[in-house]
Protein backbone atom coordinates (compact mmCIF):
# COMPACT_ATOMS: atom_id res chain seq x y z
CA UNK A 1 0.00 0.00 0.00
CA UNK A 2 2.65 2.34 0.79
CA UNK A 3 4.61 1.44 -2.57
CA UNK A 4 1.26 1.68 -4.35
CA UNK A 5 -0.31 5.36 -2.92
CA UNK A 6 2.40 7.23 -0.78
CA UNK A 7 0.65 9.93 -0.56
CA UNK A 8 -2.47 8.57 1.11
CA UNK A 9 -0.78 6.29 3.56
CA UNK A 10 2.94 7.27 3.89
CA UNK A 11 2.43 10.44 5.75
CA UNK A 12 6.34 10.35 7.28
CA UNK A 13 9.91 10.30 6.31
CA UNK A 14 13.17 8.80 8.50
CA UNK A 15 15.45 9.70 5.92
CA UNK A 16 15.90 13.50 7.50
CA UNK A 17 18.90 15.03 9.31
CA UNK A 18 19.75 18.15 11.84
CA UNK A 19 21.73 20.38 9.71
CA UNK A 20 23.16 24.47 9.41
CA UNK A 21 25.11 26.44 7.78
CA UNK A 22 29.08 26.54 8.46
CA UNK A 23 30.67 29.72 9.64
CA UNK A 24 34.06 29.82 9.27
CA UNK A 25 36.25 31.43 12.32
CA UNK A 26 39.53 33.08 10.88
CA UNK A 27 42.31 34.63 12.60
CA UNK A 28 42.35 38.03 12.31
CA UNK A 29 46.20 38.62 12.47
CA UNK A 30 49.18 36.07 10.97
CA UNK A 31 51.48 34.58 13.67
CA UNK A 32 51.62 31.33 15.78
CA UNK A 33 49.10 29.41 17.69
CA UNK A 34 50.17 29.63 21.55
CA UNK A 35 46.56 28.02 22.40
CA UNK A 36 43.52 25.92 21.29
CA UNK A 37 40.21 25.47 23.03
CA UNK A 38 39.05 22.32 21.49
CA UNK A 39 36.31 21.92 23.83
CA UNK A 40 34.32 25.01 23.00
CA UNK A 41 34.11 26.37 25.94
CA UNK A 42 32.67 29.94 26.11
CA UNK A 43 34.73 31.08 29.17
CA UNK A 44 37.74 30.57 26.99
CA UNK A 45 38.84 32.04 24.20
CA UNK A 46 38.64 29.45 21.37
CA UNK A 47 42.39 29.99 19.60
CA UNK A 48 44.58 32.80 21.06
CA UNK A 49 47.65 33.65 18.21
CA UNK A 50 51.01 35.60 19.06
CA UNK A 51 53.11 37.53 16.25
CA UNK A 52 56.53 38.63 17.25
CA UNK A 53 57.43 39.64 13.92
CA UNK A 54 55.17 43.41 14.21
CA UNK A 55 56.97 46.62 12.33
CA UNK A 56 56.78 49.10 15.03
CA UNK A 57 59.31 51.58 13.27
CA UNK A 58 56.19 54.26 13.35
CA UNK A 59 55.51 53.50 16.73
CA UNK A 60 58.93 54.40 17.70
CA UNK A 61 58.93 57.34 15.12
CA UNK A 62 56.05 58.75 17.06
CA UNK A 63 57.86 58.04 20.43
CA UNK A 64 60.85 59.63 19.88
CA UNK A 65 59.11 62.42 18.38
CA UNK A 66 56.64 63.11 20.75
CA UNK A 67 60.05 63.03 23.61
CA UNK A 68 61.31 65.56 21.64
CA UNK A 69 58.32 67.84 21.31
CA UNK A 70 58.09 67.05 25.51
CA UNK A 71 61.79 68.21 25.97
CA UNK A 72 60.97 70.91 24.42
CA UNK A 73 57.85 71.78 25.98
CA UNK A 74 59.44 71.95 29.12
CA UNK A 75 62.53 73.91 28.28
CA UNK A 76 59.65 76.78 26.86
CA UNK A 77 57.88 76.32 29.85
CA UNK A 78 60.93 76.73 32.15
CA UNK A 79 61.73 79.90 29.56
CA UNK A 80 58.01 81.24 30.52
CA UNK A 81 58.63 80.75 34.18
CA UNK A 82 61.75 82.40 34.15
CA UNK A 83 60.16 85.74 32.28
CA UNK A 84 57.07 85.77 34.95
CA UNK A 85 59.53 85.75 38.05
CA UNK A 86 61.61 88.31 35.78
CA UNK A 87 58.22 90.28 34.90
CA UNK A 88 57.14 90.28 38.40
CA UNK A 89 60.86 91.29 40.09
CA UNK A 90 61.03 94.37 37.35
CA UNK A 91 57.78 96.03 38.75
CA UNK A 92 58.43 95.40 42.23
CA UNK A 93 61.16 97.34 41.72
CA UNK A 94 59.32 99.87 39.64
CA UNK A 95 56.79 99.95 42.20
CA UNK A 96 59.37 101.01 44.88
CA UNK A 97 60.60 103.51 42.42
CA UNK A 98 57.23 105.15 41.91
CA UNK A 99 56.31 104.98 45.45
CA UNK A 100 59.25 107.43 46.26
CA UNK A 101 58.58 109.65 42.79
CA UNK A 102 55.19 109.99 44.02
CA UNK A 103 56.08 110.87 48.10
CA UNK A 104 58.82 113.23 46.81
CA UNK A 105 56.38 114.83 44.14
CA UNK A 106 53.56 115.46 47.14
CA UNK A 107 56.43 116.79 49.37
CA UNK A 108 57.69 119.12 46.47
CA UNK A 109 54.16 120.33 45.94
CA UNK A 110 53.25 120.78 49.54
CA UNK A 111 56.78 123.10 49.59
CA UNK A 112 55.46 124.96 46.29
CA UNK A 113 51.89 125.77 47.97
CA UNK A 114 53.07 126.98 50.87
CA UNK A 115 55.98 129.01 48.90
CA UNK A 116 52.85 130.00 47.31
CA UNK A 117 51.14 131.43 50.39
CA UNK A 118 54.48 132.81 51.45
CA UNK A 119 55.02 134.98 48.47
CA UNK A 120 50.98 135.96 48.52
CA UNK A 121 51.33 137.45 51.89
CA UNK A 122 54.52 139.25 51.19
CA UNK A 123 53.37 140.66 47.94
CA UNK A 124 50.08 142.21 49.59
CA UNK A 125 52.90 143.82 51.96
CA UNK A 126 55.08 145.03 49.44
CA UNK A 127 51.97 146.31 47.12
CA UNK A 128 50.03 148.21 49.96
CA UNK A 129 53.17 149.64 51.28
CA UNK A 130 53.71 150.53 47.08
CA UNK A 131 50.41 152.28 46.74
CA UNK A 132 50.93 154.82 49.23
CA UNK A 133 54.48 155.32 48.94
CA UNK A 134 53.23 155.92 45.17
CA UNK A 135 49.96 158.11 46.39
CA UNK A 136 52.49 160.18 48.72
CA UNK A 137 54.95 160.84 46.06
CA UNK A 138 51.87 161.89 43.34
CA UNK A 139 50.92 164.37 46.44
CA UNK A 140 54.29 165.69 46.87
CA UNK A 141 54.92 164.81 49.94
CA UNK A 142 57.41 162.77 49.87
CA UNK A 143 59.96 162.53 46.62
CA UNK A 144 59.95 159.50 44.18
CA UNK A 145 59.86 157.61 40.97
CA UNK A 146 56.61 156.92 39.53
CA UNK A 147 57.70 154.29 37.49
CA UNK A 148 59.66 152.59 39.54
CA UNK A 149 57.18 151.98 41.96
CA UNK A 150 54.52 150.75 39.12
CA UNK A 151 57.16 148.21 38.52
CA UNK A 152 57.33 147.22 42.14
CA UNK A 153 53.67 146.11 41.87
CA UNK A 154 54.09 144.46 38.99
CA UNK A 155 57.18 142.59 40.04
CA UNK A 156 55.02 141.19 43.36
CA UNK A 157 52.20 140.25 41.06
CA UNK A 158 54.63 138.20 38.61
CA UNK A 159 56.12 136.68 42.20
CA UNK A 160 52.49 135.29 43.01
CA UNK A 161 51.90 133.79 39.29
CA UNK A 162 55.36 131.84 39.39
CA UNK A 163 54.37 130.52 42.63
CA UNK A 164 50.78 129.50 41.73
CA UNK A 165 52.74 128.25 38.22
CA UNK A 166 55.32 126.60 40.33
CA UNK A 167 52.41 124.38 42.09
CA UNK A 168 50.63 123.74 39.30
CA UNK A 169 53.60 122.08 37.53
CA UNK A 170 54.56 119.80 41.01
CA UNK A 171 50.95 118.44 41.52
CA UNK A 172 50.93 117.32 37.40
CA UNK A 173 54.01 115.79 38.13
CA UNK A 174 52.54 113.91 41.47
CA UNK A 175 49.05 112.89 39.47
CA UNK A 176 51.75 111.64 36.29
CA UNK A 177 53.60 109.53 39.00
CA UNK A 178 50.65 108.26 40.36
CA UNK A 179 49.57 107.04 36.55
CA UNK A 180 52.62 105.75 35.93
CA UNK A 181 53.83 108.02 33.42
CA UNK A 182 57.63 109.37 34.10
CA UNK A 183 58.88 112.65 31.97
CA UNK A 184 62.01 114.41 32.26
CA UNK A 185 65.42 113.62 32.23
CA UNK A 186 65.72 112.50 35.88
CA UNK A 187 63.19 110.26 35.49
CA UNK A 188 64.91 108.40 32.84
CA UNK A 189 65.58 105.20 34.96
CA UNK A 190 62.23 104.61 35.14
CA UNK A 191 61.28 104.70 31.68
CA UNK A 192 64.12 102.22 30.53
CA UNK A 193 62.50 100.18 33.69
CA UNK A 194 59.16 100.77 32.05
CA UNK A 195 60.74 99.35 28.61
CA UNK A 196 62.84 96.72 29.67
CA UNK A 197 59.26 95.20 31.53
CA UNK A 198 57.60 95.87 27.80
CA UNK A 199 59.96 93.86 26.32
CA UNK A 200 59.89 90.91 28.60
CA UNK A 201 56.37 90.66 28.23
CA UNK A 202 56.57 90.79 24.30
CA UNK A 203 58.69 87.43 24.96
CA UNK A 204 56.81 85.87 27.14
CA UNK A 205 54.16 86.48 24.92
CA UNK A 206 55.86 84.82 22.03
CA UNK A 207 56.43 81.67 24.11
CA UNK A 208 53.27 81.27 24.71
CA UNK A 209 52.04 80.94 22.02
CA UNK A 210 55.50 78.56 20.98
CA UNK A 211 54.52 76.82 23.84
CA UNK A 212 50.54 76.03 23.20
CA UNK A 213 51.49 75.18 19.04
CA UNK A 214 53.79 72.68 20.89
CA UNK A 215 51.46 71.64 23.18
CA UNK A 216 48.88 71.20 20.77
CA UNK A 217 51.29 69.22 18.57
CA UNK A 218 51.78 66.57 21.46
CA UNK A 219 48.39 65.89 21.92
CA UNK A 220 48.36 64.77 18.09
CA UNK A 221 51.10 62.63 18.14
CA UNK A 222 50.08 60.90 21.66
CA UNK A 223 46.69 60.40 19.72
CA UNK A 224 48.77 58.87 16.73
CA UNK A 225 50.80 56.51 19.05
CA UNK A 226 47.44 55.56 21.16
CA UNK A 227 45.90 54.36 17.98
CA UNK A 228 49.68 52.98 16.66
CA UNK A 229 49.70 51.13 20.04
CA UNK A 230 46.68 50.07 19.50
CA UNK A 231 47.06 48.33 16.20
CA UNK A 232 50.46 46.67 17.81
CA UNK A 233 48.71 45.35 20.43
CA UNK A 234 45.71 43.50 18.27
CA UNK A 235 48.43 42.41 15.54
CA UNK A 236 50.50 41.03 18.31
CA UNK A 237 48.05 39.05 19.97
CA UNK A 238 44.96 37.87 19.09
CA UNK A 239 42.14 35.94 21.18
CA UNK A 240 39.99 34.55 18.64
CA UNK A 241 36.14 33.17 20.40
CA UNK A 242 32.90 32.11 19.81
CA UNK A 243 29.63 33.62 19.30
CA UNK A 244 27.34 33.04 22.13
CA UNK A 245 24.38 32.17 19.30
CA UNK A 246 26.87 29.84 17.57
CA UNK A 247 28.00 26.41 18.17
CA UNK A 248 31.50 25.13 17.80
CA UNK A 249 31.70 22.20 15.14
CA UNK A 250 35.19 21.27 14.19
CA UNK A 251 38.63 22.88 15.57
CA UNK A 252 41.54 23.32 12.38
CA UNK A 253 44.02 25.14 14.37
CA UNK A 254 46.57 23.46 16.07
CA UNK A 255 49.55 24.52 18.76
CA UNK A 256 52.34 25.73 16.76
CA UNK A 257 51.08 25.71 13.90
CA UNK A 258 51.76 29.14 11.65
CA UNK A 259 48.47 31.11 10.45
CA UNK A 260 48.14 34.31 8.15
CA UNK A 261 44.92 36.52 8.49
CA UNK A 262 42.51 35.19 7.20
CA UNK A 263 43.23 31.75 7.33
CA UNK A 264 40.41 29.35 9.04
CA UNK A 265 40.92 28.33 12.59
CA UNK A 266 37.68 26.74 13.23
CA UNK A 267 34.12 25.62 12.22
CA UNK A 268 30.82 26.84 13.79
CA UNK A 269 27.08 26.44 12.82
CA UNK A 270 24.78 28.97 14.21
CA UNK A 271 21.93 27.67 15.97
CA UNK A 272 19.69 30.49 14.62
CA UNK A 273 19.76 28.96 11.04
CA UNK A 274 19.42 25.32 12.19
CA UNK A 275 17.22 23.19 10.26
CA UNK A 276 16.24 19.91 9.25
CA UNK A 277 16.73 18.71 5.64
CA UNK A 278 14.26 15.91 4.99
CA UNK A 279 13.86 13.68 1.49
CA UNK A 280 9.64 13.30 0.47
CA UNK A 281 8.62 11.89 -2.72
CA UNK A 282 6.97 13.45 -5.57
CA UNK A 283 3.52 12.05 -4.57
CA UNK A 284 4.05 12.89 -0.68
CA UNK A 285 4.98 16.63 -1.30
CA UNK A 286 1.89 17.29 -2.90
CA UNK A 287 0.77 17.43 0.50
CA UNK A 288 3.31 19.93 1.45
CA UNK A 289 3.51 24.00 0.68
CA UNK A 290 5.56 26.63 2.41
CA UNK A 291 4.78 27.27 5.92
CA UNK A 292 3.05 23.81 6.60
CA UNK A 293 2.90 22.35 9.72
CA UNK A 294 4.83 19.02 9.99
CA UNK A 295 6.71 17.06 13.64
CA UNK A 296 9.95 16.64 14.11
CA UNK A 297 11.01 13.14 15.90
CA UNK A 298 14.50 11.52 17.56
CA UNK A 299 15.37 9.10 19.65
CA UNK A 300 17.25 10.93 22.11
CA UNK A 301 14.64 14.03 22.20
CA UNK A 302 12.20 14.23 25.05
CA UNK A 303 9.23 14.57 22.67
CA UNK A 304 8.20 15.46 19.26
CA UNK A 305 9.00 18.89 18.15
CA UNK A 306 6.80 21.37 15.59
CA UNK A 307 8.31 22.56 12.45
CA UNK A 308 7.29 24.68 9.28
CA UNK A 309 8.56 23.61 5.99
CA UNK A 310 10.84 26.67 5.00
CA UNK A 311 11.52 25.70 1.38
CA UNK A 312 11.18 22.72 -1.40
CA UNK A 313 14.27 22.34 -3.26
CA UNK A 314 14.22 19.50 -6.39
CA UNK A 315 18.20 18.85 -5.58
CA UNK A 316 21.59 20.24 -4.49
CA UNK A 317 25.10 20.09 -5.19
CA UNK A 318 28.25 19.32 -3.94
CA UNK A 319 29.35 22.87 -4.09
CA UNK A 320 25.90 23.91 -1.91
CA UNK A 321 27.01 20.84 0.59
CA UNK A 322 30.57 22.54 1.46
CA UNK A 323 28.60 25.29 3.07
CA UNK A 324 26.43 23.09 5.40
CA UNK A 325 27.72 20.97 8.54
CA UNK A 326 26.15 17.85 7.18
CA UNK A 327 26.09 16.66 3.61
CA UNK A 328 22.41 16.39 2.41
CA UNK A 329 21.13 12.64 1.88
CA UNK A 330 21.22 11.64 -1.58
CA UNK A 331 17.72 11.57 -3.40
CA UNK A 332 16.32 9.37 -6.05
CA UNK A 333 14.30 9.85 -8.70
CA UNK A 334 11.14 11.71 -7.97
CA UNK A 335 12.38 12.78 -5.02
CA UNK A 336 12.78 16.47 -3.63
CA UNK A 337 14.02 18.42 -0.47
CA UNK A 338 12.24 20.18 2.31
CA UNK A 339 14.05 22.56 4.44
CA UNK A 340 12.60 22.52 7.96
CA UNK A 341 12.91 25.20 10.60
CA UNK A 342 11.58 25.11 14.27
CA UNK A 343 7.72 26.84 14.52
CA UNK A 344 8.15 30.46 15.87
CA UNK A 345 5.57 30.18 17.84
CA UNK A 346 6.21 27.23 19.79
CA UNK A 347 9.88 27.01 19.60
CA UNK A 348 12.34 27.80 22.58
CA UNK A 349 15.91 27.56 23.10
CA UNK A 350 15.65 23.75 23.64
CA UNK A 351 14.03 23.00 20.75
CA UNK A 352 16.75 25.50 18.70
CA UNK A 353 19.17 23.63 20.73
CA UNK A 354 17.48 20.43 19.39
CA UNK A 355 17.85 21.29 15.79
CA UNK A 356 21.43 23.16 16.27
CA UNK A 357 22.45 18.97 16.77
CA UNK A 358 23.93 18.62 13.24
CA UNK A 359 23.87 15.03 12.09
CA UNK A 360 21.44 13.65 13.94
CA UNK A 361 18.74 11.36 12.01
CA UNK A 362 15.53 12.23 12.87
CA UNK A 363 11.93 11.46 11.96
CA UNK A 364 9.28 13.80 9.93
CA UNK A 365 5.97 13.09 9.80
CA UNK A 366 2.96 15.29 7.88
CA UNK A 367 -0.58 15.20 9.16
CA UNK A 368 -2.35 12.55 7.84
CA UNK A 369 -4.84 14.60 5.82
CA UNK A 370 -6.28 11.35 4.47
CA UNK A 371 -7.29 10.45 7.72
CA UNK A 372 -8.97 13.69 8.98
CA UNK A 373 -10.95 14.04 5.69
CA UNK A 374 -12.31 10.48 5.77
CA UNK A 375 -12.95 11.23 9.54
CA UNK A 376 -14.81 14.12 8.80
CA UNK A 377 -17.43 12.61 5.96
CA UNK A 378 -18.06 9.73 8.32
CA UNK A 379 -19.04 12.12 11.06
CA UNK A 380 -21.18 13.90 8.22
CA UNK A 381 -22.97 10.92 6.73
CA UNK A 382 -23.92 9.49 10.37
CA UNK A 383 -25.20 13.01 11.28
CA UNK A 384 -27.40 13.59 8.49
CA UNK A 385 -28.41 9.63 8.38
CA UNK A 386 -29.01 9.83 11.97
CA UNK A 387 -31.36 13.08 11.38
CA UNK A 388 -33.05 11.63 8.56
CA UNK A 389 -33.85 8.51 10.67
CA UNK A 390 -35.57 10.58 12.84
CA UNK A 391 -37.81 12.58 10.59
CA UNK A 392 -38.49 9.59 8.78
CA UNK A 393 -39.66 8.05 12.40
CA UNK A 394 -42.17 10.35 12.89
CA UNK A 395 -43.63 10.25 9.20
CA UNK A 396 -43.99 6.48 10.03
CA UNK A 397 -45.38 6.78 13.72
CA UNK A 398 -48.16 9.29 11.68
CA UNK A 399 -49.29 6.67 8.78
CA UNK A 400 -50.12 4.28 11.64
CA UNK A 401 -51.32 6.32 14.01
CA UNK A 402 -48.80 5.34 15.99
CA UNK A 403 -48.58 7.77 19.27
CA UNK A 404 -45.59 10.01 18.43
CA UNK A 405 -42.29 8.98 20.21
CA UNK A 406 -41.65 10.34 23.40
CA UNK A 407 -38.70 12.68 23.45
CA UNK A 408 -36.55 9.72 25.52
CA UNK A 409 -37.15 7.29 22.45
CA UNK A 410 -36.26 10.04 19.84
CA UNK A 411 -32.98 10.72 21.57
CA UNK A 412 -32.19 7.15 21.10
CA UNK A 413 -31.51 8.00 17.04
CA UNK A 414 -28.21 9.65 17.65
CA UNK A 415 -25.48 9.68 15.63
CA UNK A 416 -23.50 7.31 15.47
CA UNK A 417 -19.46 7.18 15.24
CA UNK A 418 -17.92 6.26 11.81
CA UNK A 419 -15.62 3.84 13.85
CA UNK A 420 -18.75 1.44 14.97
CA UNK A 421 -19.37 1.11 10.99
CA UNK A 422 -23.16 0.23 11.40
CA UNK A 423 -26.04 1.43 13.76
CA UNK A 424 -27.14 0.03 17.22
CA UNK A 425 -29.38 -2.29 17.24
CA UNK A 426 -31.79 -0.86 20.08
CA UNK A 427 -32.77 2.62 18.15
CA UNK A 428 -36.41 3.29 17.35
CA UNK A 429 -35.43 3.00 13.23
CA UNK A 430 -35.39 -0.50 13.92
CA UNK A 431 -38.98 -1.12 15.56
CA UNK A 432 -40.59 1.28 13.30
CA UNK A 433 -39.57 -0.75 9.92
CA UNK A 434 -41.61 -3.56 11.23
CA UNK A 435 -44.90 -2.37 9.73
CA UNK A 436 -45.46 -4.01 6.34
CA UNK A 437 -44.41 -1.57 3.99
CA UNK A 438 -46.95 -2.55 1.19
CA UNK A 439 -49.71 -0.75 3.29
CA UNK A 440 -48.01 2.05 4.36
CA UNK A 441 -47.22 2.81 0.58
CA UNK A 442 -51.24 2.82 -0.36
CA UNK A 443 -51.65 5.12 2.84
CA UNK A 444 -49.60 7.32 1.93
CA UNK A 445 -51.27 7.15 -2.22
Amino acid sequence: MTTIAPPVFSSSTTRAVTNAPVVSITSPIGGRVVEVNSGGDGNLPLATIENDRVDRSTLIGLTIELTSLQNDLALKQSIHADYLRRIADLERDLDRQQAAIIIRSDNDLRNAQAHLEIVSLSSANEKNAAVRKLGLVKKGVIAGNRDELANTLKLEDTKIVAARLRVEMLSADLGNARSGIFVGGEQQSLQDLQREIRNVKADRSQISIQTATIQARIDQLKALAKAEEERVAKLVRADVAISAQAKLFKTVAQVGKQVSGGDTLAESVSCADAFVVAIFSERQAQSLSLGASVTVEADGWDGPVLGRVERLVPKTTERVDLDYAVPFPPTERRELYAFITPDAAHSDNGVVNKFCEVGTWVTVSMPKTWVVWTRRQLDNTSSALAGYAGQLRQHLAAFTDAPTATPGEQAKITRVSPRGARLAATTTLAVAMKPDSTGIREKAL
